[in-house]
C-alpha cells in the first residue's frame, strides 16, 4: 500500500472559506488532556513522568487554529492584520496579565530580595513573551532551581506568540508572491525539525527553548489546517490484480475512527514513555505531537472525539486551559519557595483545586467580557497599557535588586545576604576585558584588577562559593585572589558538550604560564569514583593536573567539597504570611548518610594525596560536620544559601577555617 496523492473533495479549493473555523468542543476535550496532563506532571511528577509533553499538544493545536483563521482570512481576502493581533490580544492578555500582577503583589511580601528581583525579571519576559530567551540565557554556570521560578511555564507561550507574530507575515508574503501556502509551511517545517534533531544532543537547551526548533509543532497544525480549509483529504491507493485501483480515502468515517484511536494511542504512549532525562524535544516529540495531529485531523465525528474529547467535563477543564496553565504553576512554586522544598501531597492537591477555582473565575470574570469585541479599540488599547506597566515594574524591581528596603525583608537583610550569590560585575568585566575573555563561559574575576594575580582559585560554582573568605584572608596576606570559573579544573578532561568544559584547556593554560602565580586552588562539585571506568580517568585527569602544577613551581590546594544537602539551606529558615523569618535550631545532616554516599570518593581523594604529598588537602566537608552531624547551621549562622552551595556568612566562615589550618601548616613548618 503507498500514499497515492491528494486529492479535492471539490477540485477547486472553496473560495469562500471561513475566516474563523466553526467551534469543536472535541478540541477543547484536547485542551483539556494537554493542560491536565502538564499540571499533573507539575504536581504530581512520579505519577505522570511524560506530562510535560501537553504542551507539545498545545502547540499542534494552537497552529492549527491560527493558521484556520489566518489561510481562511487570506482566500476569502477578508484577513486584516490588526484584527488578527487585536484578536491575539483580547485573548492571551487578560488572563496573563491578572497573573503577572498577583505574582508581583504575592512576591512584594513573600520573597526575599534576591528571588523578587528574578520575578522581576521574569514578569518581564513574561509580558514581553521572551520568557523562552530569558530561560536559555539563564542555563549556565549559576543557574537556580526550575522549582523556584514561578513564571518558569510562560516559556511556552513566548514560544506561541513568536509564532503568531511570525507566521501571518511569512504566509501574507508568500500569498502575493503567489506561492503555494502549503509548500511554503512544509519547507518550513521540515527546516525547524532538522534544527532540533540536529541540535538536541549538543545543545539541549537551546533546542528546548527556541523557537526555530519548536516552529515545526505548530506548522504541523497550520499544514493541518490547509487541508481544512480548502476540504482536501489524504487517500492511499493499492493496485488490484486485474488492473484499476482502490482507493481507501481518510476522510471516510472508518478510517477517522481509525485515525482518532491511533492518535490517543499515541498520546498514551508519551505520557508514559517519556521522561525528563530523554532527549526532547528530538525525535521524540513526535509522539504528543503525531496523537494531537491524528486527533483534529480525524474531525469531531470521529469515535474518541464524539465519545471521549468532546465529553462535558473534558470540554469544560479545555475551556479553562488557558487562564488553568497559567495559575497552576506560580501556586505550586511560590509554596515550594516558602516551604524551602517540595511540599506535601495533601498541599499540592489543594493547589491544585485552588488553581482551577482560579481559572475558572478568571474564564468567567475577566476572559469572557474582555473577548468581544464590543469596545474592541478600547480593551485593546487597555490592555497594552497594562502590560507595558507590569513590564515597566517588573524591570524597575529588576534594577532595583528586588527592593530590599521592602518591611517584608528589612528585618532579615542579613539573611538575605546568606540567601544571595554575591557577585561583583563591574570586577568579572574588568576581569574579563584584561584577559580578552569575550563570552559568559570564560568566567573570571580579581581581587584587585589593576595589580598582577598571584593566587589562583580555579573551579566551579563550587569554587566560586569560596571567593569571599579566601579574598578576605589573601588580601590580609598582601596577596591578590584570582578566581577562573570552569566546570571540572582538570587537564584535558572531555568536553562533554559543554561550553564551560571546553573553556577549560585555555584557563589551564593561564594557570601554568601566567607569571607570578605562586599557589593554586582546585575546588569543584565533582565527585572521584575509583570503582568505574570513567570515575578512573578522571583520576588520571586530576593527576596530570597536579603534576603539571607542581612542574610549573606551584603551590597547590585540593578542596575537598562540602556536603550535598537532602533539603534546602533556606529549609532551615521557617517563613510566615510574610518573609519575616526565624531560625530552626536542628538543621543538619547524618554523618553516616554523608560519609556512606562519599566513601568512595573519599578513598580517592585518600589515594590522590598520598601519591602527592607536595599537595595540601583542604577538607571543607570536615569542617561542616562532627562525628554524628554535618550542619547547615553554626552557631546560629546559616551555612548554606541552597542545597550545596555555601551561603555569604559560610563562605566567610569557611575562610576562616581555610586561614587557621594555614597557620598551622605555617607553625609546623611546612
Amino acid at each position: 500500500m503507498k500514499l497515492a496523492s491528494l486529492s479535492s473533495v471539490d477540485a477547486a479549493p472553496a473560495a469562500a472559506a471561513q475566516a474563523h473555523p466553526a467551534y469543536r468542543a472535541d478540541i477543547d476535550g484536547l485542551r483539556a488532556i494537554a493542560v491536565l496532563s502538564v499540571v499533573l506532571f507539575h504536581a504530581f511528577p512520579a505519577r505522570l513522568k511524560g506530562g510535560f509533553a501537553g504542551v507539545d499538544i498545545f502547540f499542534v493545536i494552537s497552529g492549527y487554529l491560527i493558521g484556520s483563521i489566518i489561510i481562511g482570512g487570506l482566500q476569502s481576502h477578508s484577513f486584516s492584520f490588526a484584527d488578527f493581533y487585536a484578536r491575539r490580544i483580547r485573548r492571551i492578555f487578560p488572563a496573563l496579565s491578572l497573573v503577572l500582577a498577583a505574582s508581583l503583589t504575592f512576591g512584594w511580601f513573600g520573597l526575599f530580595a534576591d528571588e523578587y528581583k528574578m520575578l522581576g525579571k521574569h514578569v518581564v519576559g513574561g509580558a514581553g513573551f521572551l520568557s523562552n530567551f530569558f530561560l536559555w540565557n539563564e542555563v549556565g554556570y549559576f543557574d537556580t532551581a526550575a522549582e523556584t521560578k514561578p513564571l518558569l511555564h510562560l516559556w511556552s507561550l513566548g514560544i506561541e506568540e513568536q509564532f503568531y507574530i511570525f507566521w501571518p507575515l511569512i504566509l501574507c508574503a508568500a500569498w502575493k508572491l503567489r506561492q503555494r501556502l502549503f509548500g511554503v509551511a512544509l519547507l518550513l517545517a521540515l527546516a525547524s525539525f532538522l534544527v532540533n534533531v540536529a541540535g538536541i544532543a549538543k545543545f539541549p537547551s537551546a533546542t528546548f527553548y527556541s523557537p526555530a526548533s519548536r516552529a515545526w509543532e505548530l506548522l504541523l497544525g497550520a499544514m493541518l489546517a490547509y487541508f481544512s480549509v480548502n476540504k482536501l483529504s489524504l487517500y492511499f491507493g493499492a493496485r488490484q490484480s486485474g488492473g484499476g485501483d482502490t482507493r481507501y480515502e481518510l476522510g471516510s468515517p472508518r478510517a477517522r475512527n481509525w485515525l482518532s484511536v491511533l492518535g490517543l494511542l499515541l498520546l498514551l504512549t508519551a505520557f508514559l514513555a517519556l521522561r525528563k532525562d530523554k532527549a526532547f524535544p528530538g525525535w521524540w516529540a513526535l509522539l504528543p505531537t503525531g496523537g494531537a495531529l491524528l486527533l483534529i485531523a480525524a474531525g469531531p465525528r470521529a469515535w474518541v472525539n464524539r465519545h471521549l474529547l468532546a465529553r462535558r467535563p473534558l470540554v469544560w477543564f479545555g475551556l479553562i486551559s488557558y487562564p488553568l496553565y497559567l495559575w497552576h504553576w506560580p501556586l505550586l512554586s511560590f509554596a515550594q519557595i516558602m516551604e524551602s522544598g517540595l511540599p506535601s501531597a495533601r498541599v499540592r492537591g489543594v493547589l491544585l483545586a485552588l488553581a482551577v477555582l482560579l481559572a475558572w473565575l478568571t474564564y468567567r470574570w475577566v476572559e469572557r467580557p474582555l473577548r468581544g469585541p464590543a469596545h474592541g479599540r478600547a480593551k485593546v488599547t487597555g490592555l497594552v497599557l497594562l502590560m507595558l506597566a507590569l513590564a515597566l515594574a517588573g524591570a524597575w524591581l529588576y534594577k532595583h535588586d528586588g527592593r530590599p528596603k521592602r518591611a517584608a525583608v528589612v528585618d532579615n537583610a542579613l539573611l538575605q545576604k546568606d540567601l544571595i550569590m554575591v557577585e561583583d560585575v563591574a570586577n568579572v568585566e574588568a576581569c574579563k576585558k584584561r584577559y580578552g575573555f569575550t563570552t559568559k563561559y570564560q568566567y573570571c574575576l580579581l581581587d584587585d584588577p589593576a595589580r598582577d594575580p598571584s593566587v589562583l582559585l580555579m573551579g566551579d560554582s563550587h569554587g566560586y562559593h569560596l571567593i569571599a573568605g579566601l579574598t578576605r584572608y589573601y588580601r590580609a596576606q598582601g596577596e591578590n585572589l584570582w578566581f577562573l570559573g570552569t566546570r571540572v579544573p582538570f587537564l584535558d578532561m572531555p568536553p562533554l558538550d559543554d561550553p564551560f568544559q571546553q573553556a577549560t584547556p585555555q584557563m589551564m593554560e593561564l594557570a601554568l604560564k601566567t607569571p607570578g602565580i605562586k599557589t593554586v586552588i582546585l575546588s569543584t562539585a565533582l565527585k572521584l569514583d575509583p570503582n568505574s571506568d570513567p570515575g578512573r580517568a578522571t583520576m588520571d585527569h586530576l593527576r596530570a593536573t597536579l603534576r603539571q602544577l607542581l612542574a610549573h613551581g606551584r603551590q597547590v590546594v585540593f578542596v575537598n567539597d562540602v556536603p550535598f544537602l537532602n533539603f534546602e539551606g533556606r529549609a532551615c529558615i521557617r517563613r510566615g504570611a510574610v518573609a519575616v523569618t526565624k531560625l530552626q535550631l536542628d538543621c543538619s545532616l547524618p554523618a553516616a548518610e554523608f560519609r556512606k554516599a562519599v566513601a568512595g570518593h573519599d578513598a580517592a581523594v585518600a589515594t590522590i594525596m598520598r601519591e602527592f604529598p607536595q599537595v595540601q588537602l583542604f577538607d571543607a566537608a570536615a569542617q561542616l560536620c562532627d562525628a554524628q552531624r554535618c550542619h547547615a547551621m553554626i552557631d546560629g549562622m546559616l551555612m548554606y544559601r541552597d542545597t550545596n552551595h555555601l551561603s555569604y556568612r559560610g563562605d566567610l566562615w569557611m575562610g576562616e577555617r581555610f586561614a587557621q589550618q594555614q597557620a598551622a601548616r605555617a607553625a609546623a613548618g611546612r
